[in-house]
C-alpha cells in the first residue's frame, strides 16, 4: 500500500515537470530620449566690401595755369628778350617831332600808330601794321620809308632811307599799310639784329614832297632768326 501511494507521488511529480516552462515577458523596448542642445553660434558683425586695389595709377589732378596777357600800346616798344644791343633799348613813346611840319609850317601827321615793336624774317610775327592820318588837304598819298640801323656792329651802322610803298587810304585822311619783313630789301633784312626805322612822307598830286614825320628810331627791333 505504501508502495503504491509513493508510486503515484512519484507520477505526480513528473507529470508536473513535464509542463511548458511559461516563456519569460520580453522587456519593454527603451523609451526614446530626445535631447535638446543649445549650439551658441557666434555673431559676425557685418562690414561693408573692402574695395579691391587696382594697379592702375590714379592721374593726379591738374593744376590750372591762368595766362596773363598784357596789352601793349601801339606806341610802345615790345622787345623780346635779348631784343636790345649794348646800351640800346627801344623808346616807350614817339618822339617829339613825330607829327613833323608841312611846309606851310603846320604839323602835318596824326594818330601815328603800329601794331606792335617787334617783327621777325623767320618766325611769326613777321609783319606789322602803320597809320597815320593827315588833315593837310594837299595830302594826296602818303609813303612810308625805313631804314635798318646793324646791332651786329659797334657802333651800329645805319643804312640809306628806302621806300617801302604806298600806304592805303580811306579817303578821309587816313592812310594804313602792313609791312612785311619778306618784303624788305634782300640786303638791308639779311642783318641778324637791327633797329627798324622808319617815317611817314607826304606826297602831293604832283609827286612833289609836301612834307615828312619825324624819325621814328629805335622803337622796332627786327630779328632775321627765330629768338
Amino acid at each position: 500500500m505504501k508502495r503504491i501511494l509513493v508510486l503515484a507521488l512519484a507520477l505526480a511529480l513528473s507529470g508536473c515537470g513535464a509542463l511548458a516552462p511559461v516563456a519569460p515577458t520580453a522587456a519593454p523596448p527603451p523609451t526614446a530620449q530626445v535631447i535638446i542642445a543649445t549650439v551658441l553660434v557666434p555673431v559676425v558683425a557685418t562690414q561693408p566690401p573692402t574695395a579691391v586695389p587696382t594697379n592702375t595709377p590714379v592721374p593726379p589732378t591738374p593744376t590750372p595755369q591762368v595766362i596773363v596777357v598784357t596789352a601793349t600800346s601801339a606806341n610802345t616798344a615790345a622787345a623780346p628778350a635779348g631784343g636790345t644791343s649794348g646800351n640800346a633799348t627801344a623808346t616807350a613813346t614817339l618822339p617829339s617831332d613825330a607829327g613833323g611840319l608841312s611846309k606851310a609850317g603846320a604839323v602835318l601827321f596824326s594818330n601815328l600808330s603800329r601794331s606792335g615793336s617787334y617783327f621777325n624774317f623767320r618766325c611769326a610775327p613777321q609783319d606789322l601794321t602803320f597809320n597815320v592820318s593827315t588833315a593837310d588837304p594837299s595830302v594826296a598819298e602818303v609813303d612810308i620809308f625805313y631804314r635798318m640801323e646793324d646791332l651786329t656792329t659797334q657802333p651800329p651802322s645805319i643804312s640809306a632811307w628806302k621806300n617801302y610803298g604806298k600806304m592805303n587810304s580811306d579817303k578821309n585822311g587816313n592812310y594804313t599799310i602792313d609791312v612785311s619783313t619778306l618784303q624788305l630789301s634782300p640786303d638791308l633784312r639779311d642783318t641778324a639784329k637791327a633797329w627798324f626805322d622808319y617815317q611817314f612822307v607826304g606826297i602831293a598830286k604832283d609827286g612833289n614832297s609836301v612834307g615828312n614825320s619825324g624819325k621814328i628810331s629805335q622803337q622796332v627791333l627786327y630779328l632775321k632768326d627765330c629768338p
